[in-house]
């Protein structure tokens, strides 16, 4: 136990990952004071926290980034999107557990909060080094390739939750009918997205929001608003978040935007003519 508790531990949260697949999942709002004791209750099983990190765009999530500051041991590491709203999280946690591998450290183990198979040949390179490596993230979600190579431990057994899976049959008993409120904030964007799906190949979803959003003053004036409102919709599953090809830039990827006509939301105001 003596030696265990040398173990020093840093902690590497990609918070979008976590955040979205939790939403993505689970009924239960889950909040940060949540997810904060979970990693806590991980890192003590390994050793004790030299630091943990919780990386994202924090400029609309202010509030979140306050309550982890206040806590020792834990901060924050704002990952500003690109114009076109895409994360960046995974590549600046990759640069970071690369800089570990390069330069002298006091840290024997890392737990990478993200269960994306997009940190897979960091994971490998960090084992090679000799890092000894763990992954927590929400357990259903966790890239099979990923579990391969590091023990996962589960976010969903540390948090003292009680979590209901969302189904499709739990969004209907969730929500049965709209009320007046629902229908005036979503009734804009659904009406307006089925009108472009049945015109257009696919709805782009940095023009959608840059522009067609903003003419038709949907989700606020400025384009943090408008981007709180997408990710709003997006966790309630009233759209569809995807990449597609971009047909100007051949090689590269786009994110495009589509609504979600299994969504009871989606389903009623579809029904209202």
């Amino acid at each position: 136990m003596e030696t265990k508790s040398l173990n020093q531990v840093e902690i590497l949260i990609d918070w979008e990952n976590i955040r979205r697949r939790l939403a993505d999942n689970y009924a239960e709002a889950i909040t940060i004071e949540q997810v904060m004791s979970a990693f806590e209750k991980v890192a003590k099983e390994i050793g004790r926290i030299q630091i943990a990190t919780f990386y994202g765009d924090f400029t609309l999530r202010r509030d979140e980034a306050r309550s982890i500051e206040s806590k020792p041991l834990f901060k924050v590491r704002n990952v500003l999107r690109t114009v076109t709203q895409r994360d960046r999280v995974d590549s600046v946690i990759i640069a970071d557990i690369m800089e570990m591998l390069t330069i002298q450290t006091e840290h024997s183990n890392i737990i990478l909060g993200s269960g994306d198979s997009t940190y897979c040949d960091v994971i490998r390179r960090a084992i090679q080094k000799g890092l000894d490596t763990r992954i927590c993230a929400v357990g259903v979600d966790v890239s099979a390739e990923l579990s391969s190579l590091a023990p996962v431990y589960p976010i969903e057994r540390y948090l003292n939750v009680q979590l209901t899976r969302r189904t499709r049959h739990v969004l209907q008993d969730t929500l049965p009918t709209l009320s007046s409120k629902d229908l005036a904030r979503w009734m804009k964007l659904v009406k307006l997205l089925q009108s472009l799906e049945t015109t257009l190949p696919f709805v782009g979803s940095a023009y959608f929001q840059n522009t067609i959003m903003a003419s038709y003053f949907i989700g606020g004036q400025s384009r943090d608003d408008r981007f709180a409102y997408m990710e709003t919709a997006r966790e309630m599953g009233v759209i569809i978040l995807y990449d597609i090809d971009n047909p100007t830039r051949p090689g590269y990827k786009m994110n495009a935007v589509k609504l979600n006509r299994e969504n009871p939301v989606v389903k009623e105001i579809l029904s209202i003519k």
